[in-house]
């Protein structure tokens, strides 16, 4: 494994294979403007020829406005031929006597709106749509941004082949197994995307269940013609037999599946037995009795057994085919999605990303590699640990010459919760591949005391993070900054604390503390403290620094927005105000809930469970009893189908926003709304969430799906 040196911004290497590994805080941006001023001075670069690539157009332009200030504090430093910035200081130590390098810095800013700042889908669009000739794609292709329906109408077609003509009794089997084509649908998710995803096991044919079948249907028959006749008999036998264990063959009970065993034969062969069917077997009989005591005997129970023996058969085989299935699906869909999409002469953000690659490795890719070596001398890869296989294959081949310049930055820790699909094996892979790796071990963001207590536990294991390639590299504060200590009655307080709920104070010997209830006495305890804390403060016994501690010092942090609420209620408890700051709050809303809801039985008014659900939010407002009795009454389903059908026609027709104001009109939804006690609210988040959804249909050119798609992730 190669070794990790310091990262030394002012005099690290500006060529060569690079990797900078850089944790939250050590100034990873920072650092990369940094290497592009240097490019721009000591290489003679042009802004133009230095490639910047990150992951999202959020960042992209963040990117663009920090390099654009910091080129313009460079240029401020070589006019005035100094600055207090350490680092722009040194550079005009260096390069302030050679009048190239103010040039160089005032091309820069004046040139700036060429600068190469791309996502990476930016890159690969562009690269493709300027080397068309050696990347071989057509020049009109259109760039769709959503392809769940291209991917609905392709899963529709394999459900079609494959379930048809199939026997009714495996498509039963399927449906009970979540099989149905909308399950097929989220099974593939983005996975259909990933050229590098291997699906395991491969089947070079579909197992065969017509035997087992046969077999399941004479015993099914056989149980079916004996059940009338020996019923009453059975029902007598379970009910006295001296021997049988009343704690696994309950009085009670018995009854109740001689029922359930009614109703399943009366509905004809299905593939799954009831549950409660093996107590009619003669092996769960005979493991049933008191002991030295005699299993009842009865034909039926024989039948019963051989019915149970043909059934697990049976969905052994059922399993295997649909497994078979699943993986025929991806092969499918990654097929006739290329074959549409040329068809319909479009192509997704996946798309270009596979385009490019796929021209770097055909025969015209020594050519473009040399082309965009030519365009782009250094090329710096920003979050670098979100890349995959497809990404990395790319910079690699296209910068990783030894005369280019390639900087890989990023953190691997993040790199193992795969966001934004990154792999965590292509970063280790990099790791391999690269001549340098550098660490950035200054953190600017945290307090000296708890980076110490950090360091403290991660270092005391040898491979925290699982892969020996991935170790943990301690940090270090860094300098100049004043420190924000907290004091209780004098005393400097631990800076990272650990705190345990002792389950065996909340629930029964032996077992494990409910969810539910953890989160419960955890909030509870994290509003107390926090009282207690502002309290101390309010007594100036706990200080920040030399001032009291008040509430507005306090933050708490929490993995969802639904444990966030929990804490404000609990603070709110205790009459203490608390502000709830939470990413994506509108979408994580009650009324963002109703409103999946309700556009899932817009787009598909046909189907009653997901109509019933839509009718019962509090946007529309039917009551259970109405429910009920629409579900007797079918003239009252057809009328809310109708009114449903034609919201659909609407969003087809003329868009998501015509459809979205036709229902709050239609329906008196905002009135509605109105009448609860926090309504306005409710009315300003659905109104809200309105013009969101509106805004991406249209920039994103959403399909329902896709729209429906979204506003669930």
């Amino acid at each position: 494994m190669k070794s990790f040196e310091p990262f030394d911004l002012l005099n690290a290497p500006l060529e060569g294979v690079n990797l900078i590994q850089a944790s939250a805080g050590t100034g990873k941006t920072y650092a990369m403007i940094g290497l592009i001023l240097r490019l721009i001075l000591e290489r003679g670069l042009d802004i133009q020829e230095i490639l910047v690539v990150t992951f999202t157009e959020a960042a992209t332009a963040e990117l663009r406005d920090r390099l654009r200030r910091r080129l313009r504090e460079g240029l401020e430093a070589f006019s005035r031929g100094g600055s207090e910035d350490v680092f722009l200081g040194e550079l005009v130590r260096r390069h302030g006597c050679d009048s190239r390098g103010i040039t160089r810095l005032r091309e820069a800013v004046k040139g700036f709106d060429r600068a190469a700042v791309f996502t990476i889908h930016g890159f690969c669009r562009r690269v493709l749509q300027e080397n068309a000739f050696e990347s071989g794609v057509v020049f009109d292709t259109e760039l769709v941004t959503d392809q769940e329906e291209l991917k609905r109408d392709i899963v529709d077609d394999f459900w079609r082949r494959h379930f048809y003509e199939a026997s009714p009794l495996f498509v039963a089997f399927a449906l009970e197994k979540g099989f149905s084509p909308r399950d097929l649908l989220g099974l593939l998710s983005n996975r259909v995307s990933l050229p590098y995803l291997k699906v395991v096991p491969q089947w070079d044919r579909l197992p065969d269940p017509s035997n087992k079948e046969g077999d399941y249907l004479k015993a099914f028959s056989e149980v079916n013609r004996m059940w009338p006749s020996a019923k009453g008999e059975v029902a007598e036998i379970l009910l006295s037999h001296q021997d049988l264990s009343r704690v696994k063959y309950g009085i009670a009970k018995i009854p109740v599946w001689v029922n359930l065993m009614d109703a399943w034969l009366s509905n004809g062969p299905f593939p799954l037995l009831f549950m409660g069917f093996e107590k009619f077997t003669k092996k769960e009989l005979e493991v049933s009795i008191k002991k030295g005591g005699t299993p009842p005997e009865h034909p039926f129970f024989r039948a019963c057994e051989t019915l149970k023996s043909a059934q697990e058969e049976l969905e052994k085989v059922y399993q295997k085919r649909l497994l078979a299935l699943k993986s025929r699906l991806f092969a499918y869909v990654r097929q006739e999605l290329g074959i549409r999409k040329q068809e319909r002469n479009v192509q997704s953000f996946d798309d270009l990303l596979t385009g490019v690659k796929g021209a770097l490795e055909g025969d015209g890719g020594p050519r473009l590699s040399r082309l965009l070596g030519l365009r782009f001398k250094v090329a710096l890869i920003d979050e670098f640990q979100d890349t995959d296989p497809v990404q990395y294959a790319i910079f690699k081949t296209a910068f990783g010459r030894a005369k280019s310049g390639l900087f890989l930055i990023g953190d691997p820790k993040q790199a193992i919760y795969g966001f934004r699909g990154a792999d965590i094996f292509t970063y280790i892979q990099a790791s391999r591949d690269v001549g340098s790796i550098y660490t950035l071990g200054e953190n600017w963001r945290s307090e000296p005391a708890l980076i110490q207590a950090v360091n403290t536990i991660f270092k005391n294991s040898d491979n925290p993070f699982v892969f020996k390639e991935i170790p943990f590299e301690p940090a270090t504060p860094a300098g100049g900054r004043e420190r924000m200590v907290l004091r209780l009655d004098g005393r400097e307080e631990a800076a990272l604390q650990l705190w345990y709920v002792d389950a065996r104070k909340h629930a029964d010997p032996g077992k494990p503390i409910s969810k539910m209830r953890a989160r419960d006495l955890i909030s509870e305890a994290v509003a107390v403290e926090i009282s207690r804390l502002v309290r101390l403060g309010r007594d100036q016994r706990v200080l920040l620094n030399e001032r009291p501690l008040q509430a507005g010092d306090i933050a708490v942090l929490l993995r969802t927005n639904a444990e966030a609420r929990l804490v404000q209620s609990a603070l709110s408890a205790l009459h203490i105000p608390s502000v709830l700051q939470a990413g994506g709050d509108l979408f994580d809303s009650h009324e963002a809930q109703e409103m999946e809801r309700v556009l899932a039985g817009v787009a598909e008014p046909c189907n009653e469970a997901l109509l019933r659900p839509a009718l019962a939010t509090d946007l529309l407002g039917v009551s259970g009893e109405f429910l009920e009795l629409m579900a007797r009454e079918g003239t009252l389903w057809e009328r809310w189908g109708i009114r449903f059908r034609a919201y659909h026609d609407l969003w087809k027709e003329r868009g998501f926003i015509q459809m979205f104001r036709a229902l709050l009109s239609g329906e008196g939804c905002l009135e509605r709304l109105m009448g609860y006690g926090d309504g306005e609210r409710r009315n300003t988040n659905m109104l809200h969430i309105g013009e969101v959804l509106h805004r991406v249909s249209v920039e994103n050119k959403t399909s329902m799906t896709g729209l429906l798609k979204w506003l669930g992730d």
